[in-house]
């Protein structure tokens, strides 16, 4: 290539650089900084957002809008104006799709969120999404309309030059710069996730335990490239050092072992789990009247064991999270829906355990959703429940497609329950605390406190609902004689989210409540201090007195010297024994 031809080409590379191109690259920018602010002030950061995360935040949204602009360039045959035209559709599309999930979900899309396409067919899910539109939504139309009138006056341009060499300019020039950002923010921004330059490679670690704020720091293009494993590996190979470790967590029994405390009587488990329930509305009164009257009375019951300083552990999978958490003793994987992973593979599930160790004929669920909701259906099998009752199976009708509330769900509770050949295992999940908190059940129950945002009012008129239709079910089995035969457990899938209450963050905890009825506890020789989700799994074996070498990860809670397992080492082994297929291996 002589000079003159060379100065042509750079003639031509340089045309792509000017005004126009620069605006509408900067569209696709503006698309994804909308997007990552929005989700900044709706949702829950691992760690707090300081300046560089910011600089970091804009650095990665010109990364990821670089990406889609070379590969519309690749799509187009380096059509400039066509690449422009798809790296903004993408930016679109990808920003419009994370603030809709999140608003609902309270989280960026997962790795493999399309797995769980079919959610979106249920009748909260819609409406959480229709709802969850705010006026500032229409900045997306607004920002469409501008760059189609600039994309309509933008000439067509095309690099002409020798295709492979220009193709080699195009990823050479792409990664070229992905790289050089990816090494310099960490330079230029040692905050939050403490990284440096020579600390870039461990940082998977680090997404594994703060998803969010990963991926709002380092934005899409950048987590691919860091946590490409997450993305592609389904299952791992356990070495030998691996399993070892794991075996010695989890059969050290000093924190996790006492001495049976349930009577002879008890026959049956019946687990409420209770959708977004805050420790918060424990003894709570405004305008004179109790929130939530029977709970209270359980809470300050001698025989009743509560704990109101639980802490969530649940991470993308939401409800499904702590229903997994619950039902195996595991922690729920960081960086995918744990659900769509673990659904091939062998978990100990609490139902699968009791009815081995003999202590129980007959085990079934009872959800307010459709079968299919969070892949009830299939882990089922995995915990080892026999029968699924769904919202398709209430004789009450059901207008559309609505899920149940919770006076039918305890309704049809009452009904299975109560007819059910003992002893058996009964899991209930109710749905009426659902965000959003744009609107209250109806049932003549209401208080004037204008302190409280409109949101928090809602959730807590909810509350009281479900606090009746409670009673009603419990006054249900001990007319039946069942109540006095059963360890009954009521608690949180999750906490409710501050932003969906119209709160800032940290405007109420979120600590989860833990009622353990008819367990024959000392409460005088418990842990009632701060624990966490992981905890009921082991807990439950140890009043139980079930004898299995599997205790859960978690600590025993009737040890007045309970002492917390550490959670990052115990996401670590959860990890590996999901991904890991372990105790397939082990069998």
């Amino acid at each position: 290539m002589n000079y003159i031809s060379k100065r042509k080409y750079i003639d031509k590379i340089m045309k792509l650089i000017n005004k126009r191109f620069l605006m509408m690259f900067l569209f696709s920018v503006l698309c994804l900084l909308f997007m990552h602010w929005q989700l900044a002030v709706t949702i829950d950061f691992e760690y707090r957002i300081k300046k560089a995360t910011l600089i970091s935040n804009l650095f990665s949204c010109i990364v990821d809008t670089t990406f889609f602009f070379f590969v519309g360039m690749l799509f187009t045959k380096c059509k400039t104006k066509g690449a422009l035209l798809i790296a903004f559709i993408l930016s679109v599309i990808l920003s419009f799709c994370n603030i809709i999930y999140s608003r609902f979900f309270g989280h960026y899309l997962p790795n493999t969120v399309l797995t769980q396409i079919g959610n979106l067919n249920d009748y909260e899910v819609i409406q959480s999404i229709l709802k969850g539109f705010k006026p500032y939504d229409f900045c997306f139309i607004v920002l469409v309309l501008l760059f189609a009138i600039l994309y309509r006056k933008t000439e067509a341009t095309t690099v002409k030059a020798n295709s492979l060499r220009t193709l080699g300019i195009l990823w050479g020039g792409m990664l070229t710069l992905v790289f050089s950002i990816i090494l310099a923010i960490p330079l230029c921004s040692n905050t939050i996730l403490e990284w440096s330059f020579y600390e870039f490679f461990p940082v998977k670690a680090q997404y594994n335990l703060a998803p969010n704020t990963m991926l709002f720091r380092s934005g899409f293009v950048r987590r691919s490239i860091i946590c490409y494993e997450d993305f592609l590996q389904k299952d791992l190979k356990l070495d030998k050092k691996q399993q070892e470790e794991i075996e010695r967590e989890y059969t050290n029994l000093s924190y996790r072992v006492t001495a049976p405390t349930i009577g002879k009587d008890i026959k049956n488990v019946i687990f409420i789990v209770v959708e977004s329930y805050l420790s918060a509305t424990s003894d709570l009164i405004i305008d004179g009247k109790e929130i939530t009257p029977f709970l209270n009375t359980l809470k300050h019951d001698s025989t009743v064991y509560y704990n109101g300083n639980m802490l969530p552990d649940i991470n993308l999978g939401e409800s499904s999270d702590g229903q997994f958490i619950y039902m195996s003793g595991l922690l729920p994987l960081k960086s995918d829906i744990t659900v769509n992973i673990v659904k091939g593979k062998t978990v100990p599930g609490l139902p699968k355990l009791l009815t081995n160790s003999g202590m129980i004929r007959h085990s079934h669920i009872i959800v307010p959703t459709s079968p299919t909701f969070w892949e009830q259906d299939a882990m089922c099998i995995i915990y080892g429940i026999d029968q699924l009752y769904s919202k398709y199976d209430c004789k009450t009708k059901v207008k559309g497609n609505k899920d149940l509330t919770d006076e039918q769900i305890f309704s049809m509770a009452s009904q299975i329950d109560t007819t059910t050949q003992e002893p058996f295992f009964s899991m209930i999940l109710t749905m009426s605390m659902h965000s959003p908190y744009d609107k209250y059940v109806e049932h003549g129950f209401t208080f004037s406190d204008k302190t409280i945002t409109p949101e928090y009012s809602n959730y807590l008129i909810d509350c009281h609902f479900f606090d009746a239709q409670l009673r009603k079910y419990i006054e249900a089995l001990k007319q039946k004689g069942i109540y006095d035969n059963s360890l009954i457990i009521i608690t949180a899938d999750h906490d409710a989210h501050p932003s969906f209450l119209g709160m800032k963050e940290g405007g109420v905890s979120n600590y989860l409540p833990l009622y353990i009825i008819n367990g024959s506890i000392d409460k005088t020789r418990v842990w009632t201090g701060e624990c966490h989700q992981l905890d009921v799994y082991t807990t439950l074996l140890d009043i139980l007195g079930v004898e299995n070498k599997w205790r859960g990860l978690g600590h025993t809670l009737l040890r007045p010297d309970y002492l917390s397992i550490s959670h990052k080492k115990a996401q670590t082994l959860s990890d590996w024994i999901i991904r890991g297929d372990y105790f397939m291996t082990d069998q």
